[in-house]
């Protein structure tokens, strides 16, 4: 294995392109550029020299086809050139800076991404030398009235095409259109409500002429929804709330009066879609409060959940829910992938999900019919196993309005200190995971380890008596404020740390696993090439052989990395790509100190082959 600090500090220095090359929208009107027009049938046949969705296609594969980086040459794989990016401050906001942890698209060589207040930039890529910025589109948010009401960070995670039409959120709870040539905002819908704890971080799923958005802050207290707008004019074809009210489906599951109103169940990552099908995949937050279960009595559907939905109705087909009453903040709002494979002898379209609870399930597309669910983290307290026929948590008593699952593992009222295996964080949170077809390999950035949480008592709104009110933290508990507690298994060590999983679709068994030091970092890149790639905390790019997770290439850029990576081609060149500059947790600094003095530096990386391989 080859470490490429890549070439001389003059290339890096020589092609940092600052935000005054940037065109608003006006100055672009003069210099408006052709922009090819997304249809349906090119987003459900993307092109493997483009990289069109934020998951690279319908399906979240987010597996390249391209092959000109292998194996036998990635050792001379080099930066081709970075670009700043500005406009991430705080702007007065609880946070310093926005972080990157979008994915980038790709269509004919003009590349588009947000910055994480919503700023979108439309850059020309064809150039193998450095970046042609061609416009910006500022949103122009209020970032103390957004940001104070984002539970975990400024972030925005992707853009998507629509014909001639780029399509974005803001912080602040709005669906923008802009003119993919100039930039000029064609339409802009205020939809969800930072009054109410409502803001808007996931990148828009869009699909014949409709574009899917969702809130976050289940943190604070919201009720969840999912959202079908027009891409003409951006008005509302459908709500349908992802916590079910008195009267709805499901409704009968939140038992005491009221609680579905701050039920959470939010959404942040990009759904999926299967066009064969007609279904939309997205998967649901915690319910509120995360830790405070007694607070919520009942399985809260329908939060931390897959829900197979029309795009047209938003009406749902079909739901599984992982963890019902869920005491361990274990929301699975992450991608369902959507695969087609033989099992015993019968083909099957199966939706894949590696879990926060640290199992990964394959579903069946069509029906939601539970087909396996196998354990994948190393550690595993909180339940003994799934019924092999239901997925259901083995303790799951459906008699039982507040769930107990395994002794020492959830915090309670009464004081209990929940020991939690995996990591409330997951075995996998957002960060996206790919898969390789023609290995029929799943590969899993996730997280390892136990930590513990304690429940502090919620008392509800001010409107039934509490003491809660809107944009107030909504949470019923975290981390025990004396330090650490001796678990009441000592295997349970609290611990946490970061892996590399690939996982084999067809049994859901784990085929090879890379222990990792940090359990948050980008997400993970596949490609034809054989190698998967991924961004890490502590400033590592690295790529790894998809059939051993052998390391064959690294490059630091020297600040922390949370957006994945992608792969395109232009003029017979494949590069990678991904989007750097994040701010390290608390959490993290403590398990890691030597992460204590990094400083977010927002930038666009962009690798190559070295000419001499080409």
């Amino acid at each position: 294995m080859k470490r490429n600090t890549s070439r001389n500090a003059w290339l890096l220095t020589g092609t940092l392109l600052g935000s005054a090359w940037l065109m608003t929208p006006a100055a672009a009107q003069d210099a408006a550029v052709a922009a090819p027009t997304t249809t349906q049938d090119m987003l459900e046949n993307p092109s493997p020299e483009d990289w069109l969705l934020i998951h690279g296609n319908y399906a979240a594969h987010r597996f390249s086809q391209l092959d000109q980086i292998n194996l036998e040459n990635i050792d001379q794989l080099e930066l081709a050139y970075a670009f700043a990016i500005e406009g991430v401050e705080g702007g007065g906001s609880r946070y310093a800076n926005a972080q990157l942890e979008g994915t980038p698209v790709v269509e004919d060589g003009i590349m588009y991404f947000p910055n994480g207040w919503g700023v979108v930039y439309r850059v020309d890529v064809s150039d193998p030398t450095f970046a042609n910025p061609q416009w910006k589109m500022d949103p122009a948010i209020d970032k103390p009235w957004a940001a104070d009401v984002a539970c975990c960070g400024v972030n925005n995670r992707g853009v998507a095409l629509w014909q001639d039409k780029v399509i974005s959120v803001a912080l602040d709870g709005r669906l923008i259109a802009s003119d993919k040539a100039t930039g000029e905002i064609l339409w802009d819908q205020a939809i969800a409500d930072p009054a109410l704890g409502e803001t808007f971080t996931v990148g828009p799923l869009v699909m014949n002429n409709i574009a899917v958005v969702g809130p976050a802050g289940a943190e604070y207290g919201i009720r969840g929804w999912l959202e079908g707008r027009n891409l003409d004019t951006g008005e509302q074809i459908w709500r349908t709330y992802t916590v079910a009210g008195p009267g709805e489906p499901g409704g009968e599951t939140w038992v005491n009066p009221g609680t579905y109103e701050t039920g959470g169940g939010s959404i942040w990552v990009t759904g999926t879609f299967d066009p064969e099908l007609n279904l939309m995949y997205w998967g649901t937050g915690n319910p509120g409060p995360d830790w405070d279960a007694e607070y919520r009595p009942g399985d809260n559907l329908y939060t931390d959940s897959a829900l197979a939905m029309t795009p047209e109705t938003g009406e749902i087909v079909w739901y599984f829910q992982y963890t019902p009453n869920d005491p361990y903040d274990y929301d699975e709002i992450s991608e369902h992938h959507i695969v087609e494979v033989s099992i015993n002898g019968e083909e099957r379209k199966l939706a894949l999900h590696a879990g926060r609870n640290g199992y990964f399930y394959g579903l069946d597309a069509a029906s939601g019919e539970f087909v396996y669910g196998r354990q994948y983290t190393n550690d595993m307290s909180w339940t003994t196993g799934l019924d092999p026929k239901t997925g259901r948590p083995l303790e799951y008593d459906p008699a039982t309005a507040v769930q107990a699952y395994v002794e020492g593992a959830t915090p309670r009222r009464d004081g209990t200190v929940g020991t939690v295996c995996p990591i409330h964080t997951g075995g996998k949170n957002w960060e996206p995971a790919a898969y390789n077809p023609n290995l029929q390999l799943l590969f899993v950035a996730g997280g390892e380890g136990c930590n513990q949480r304690v429940t502090a008592i919620e008392t509800g709104p001010a409107t039934a008596g509490g003491t809660w009110k809107p944009r107030d933290r909504f949470v019923g508990g975290g981390g025990p404020e004396g330090g650490p507690v001796p678990p009441a298994n000592p295997a349970w060590v609290v611990r946490e740390a970061g892996a590399l999983t690939a996982i084999n679709v067809v049994t859901g068994e784990v085929e090879e696993k890379l222990m990792l030091d940090y359990f948050n970092r980008s997400g993970v890149l596949a490609t034809a090439g054989n190698w998967v790639m991924i961004g890490e905390l502590d400033g590592w790019v690295r790529a790894f052989n998809a059939e051993t997770l052998d390391e064959v290439w690294r490059f630091n850029v020297g600040s922390a990395i949370k957006g994945p990576p992608i792969s395109y081609s232009v003029d017979g060149r494949q590069y990678v790509a991904l989007l750097v500059g994040s701010a390290v947790g608390n959490a993290q600094r403590q398990v890691n100190p030597r992460l204590n003095f990094f400083t977010p530096n927002h930038m666009l990386y962009v690798f190559t082959l070295d000419d001499d391989v080409l």
